[in-house]
């Protein structure tokens, strides 16, 4: 009786560890929460482009199958990296990929322009210079200490709170935006969640987030809201077909993907500090961080080809990390594997396609609320002198403010809306590290300072 109850208390335990192997039977809802928490935003920079450049049906649909495997295959290239000597493909860290949003209005704008080609060369371009990128990573780490890069975490989640607040009343744009269901139904996920999480022992905490999308969709389906006729049309299979819309090159455009690359490692960084502290509680190694940036311009050399667009850490499922303490590789690559699936499946990519927007609106706003307090607790590792609270206020506030009032761009020029108005990152992440470098350190400041040196050099293999 004793080896029973040792046994599954060891399979319970091994969602907690980055390497353990749980049942599949725990493990495939785990990757599921994870996909679903993914889903919808991996799918949407697709729709907006393709709907922006004007594609027919048969072109958006290659595109949606086309961000479900290159997902999937930059998922399983950071769980399961390969080794070349000191150099490896991936951080091997409990992460989630998708299409990021950094690359977003580049897209839209060059894809109406110049044709998808454009998009997918410049891509390609910037996709191997990332490997630079990933290589010179952990040499200017020291521009990134937890104030800056706590707050950095911050203004991720932060600026998606809009996002979230959209979805949660049924999606910016949609016919029934504000109606009450989208709101009884967004606040019964949340509550659900929320009860989950807080009372929930075992699998029942573990998964909250996916009890509560399930428990919302459920309801969605009592109330009439559900639209099946996706499913109906789509394929049981179909392969995504490479270059089907080839590749030209754009020296001009290249140079932006590689600048946005640069911030899209940065965001990356931050969320592989959100997944290591939050769900090892460890900071992550050098080897991870410049092994998961190359592992990542692998994917999205791989994606160029396959017409994807780029990708990235998820913010969302990093704050899942970080709120389950659900670390394992195993679990995550059950996620990785379905989106690879679906892939070449439309059918079943449909089916997931029906989640409302009101219930993927209540479960992000509890992911990203956590993913700020995840960047709030690094930035609480700087003890709130007043030298970092100067820091992460004026960071947060310019670069916050600026992209929420976008429209005070307006004569600056194309590029810089672009760079700043449509994304905080880029100011919130330029201010604090020249903050951090201009305002001088007291005792205090600079204590925490060798502790974060200590702490990394503890973990270097």
């Amino acid at each position: 009786m004793k080896t029973t109850t040792s046994k599954t208390a060891q399979v319970s335990s091994a969602i907690y560890e980055l390497n353990g192997k749980p049942p599949i039977t725990q493990a495939f809802p785990l990757g599921l929460q994870q996909l679903l928490a993914m889903f919808v935003g991996n799918i949407v920079p697709m729709l907006l482009v393709s709907g922006s450049a004007g594609l027919s049906t048969a072109q958006s649909t290659l595109l949606l199958q086309s961000s479900l495997l290159g997902a999937g295959v930059a998922t399983l290239l950071q769980l399961f990296p390969l080794k070349l000597g000191y150099i490896q493909t991936g951080s091997g860290l409990p992460v989630m990929m998708g299409l990021t949003y950094t690359f977003l209005p580049i897209c839209i704008s060059v894809s109406i322009q110049y044709g998808l080609a454009a998009l997918f060369g410049a891509q390609l371009i910037g996709a191997f210079a990332s490997i630079f990128i990933g290589l010179i990573i952990p040499k200017v780490r020291k521009l990134f200490p937890p104030i800056v890069t706590g707050t950095i975490i911050v203004s991720i989640g932060i600026s998606c709170f809009p996002t979230a607040a959209y979805n949660l009343a049924g999606g910016q744009g949609a016919a029934d935006v504000g109606a009450l269901h989208n709101w009884v139904i967004g606040a019964i996920v949340i509550l659900v969640i929320m009860v989950c999480s807080g009372y929930g022992k075992g699998l029942a905490n573990a998964a909250a987030i996916l009890i509560g999308i399930i428990t919302g969709y459920v309801v969605s389906l009592f109330w009439g809201i559900i639209d099946f006729s996706p499913v109906k049309e789509a394929a049981w299979f179909a392969a995504p077909k490479p270059l089907a819309f080839g590749l030209e090159f754009h020296w001009n455009f290249a140079l932006v993907f590689i600048l946005l690359f640069f911030i899209n490692a940065v965001e990356m960084t931050g969320d592989f500090t959100v997944s290591a502290t939050g769900g090892l509680g460890r900071q992550p190694k050098n080897s991870e961080l410049r092994g998961g940036i190359i592992g990542n311009a692998i994917a999205c050399a791989f994606s160029s080809i396959f017409n994807c667009f780029a990708t990235g850490t998820y913010s969302q499922c990093s704050g899942i990390v970080a709120l389950t303490k659900v670390c394992s590789r195993y679990v995550m690559g059950c996620g990785a594997i379905t989106l690879v699936v679906s892939a070449f499946c439309p059918k079943l990519s449909a089916v997931l396609s029906t989640i409302p927007n009101c219930v993927i609106g209540g479960a992000t706003v509890v992911v990203f609320s956590m993913i700020s307090m995840s960047g709030m607790s690094l930035v609480a590792k700087s003890r709130f002198t007043n030298r970092s609270m100067l820091i992460c206020g004026t960071a947060c506030a310019l670069g916050l403010g600026i992209s929420f009032a976008k429209d005070t761009l307006s004569g600056a020029g194309e590029y810089a809306q672009m760079f700043f108005g449509e994304s905080s990152i880029i100011l919130v992440a330029g201010t604090a590290i020249f903050l951090n470098l201009l305002l001088p350190k007291n005792e205090v400041d600079k204590e925490v300072d060798q502790e974060l040196k200590d702490e990394i050099a503890k973990n270097e293999d």
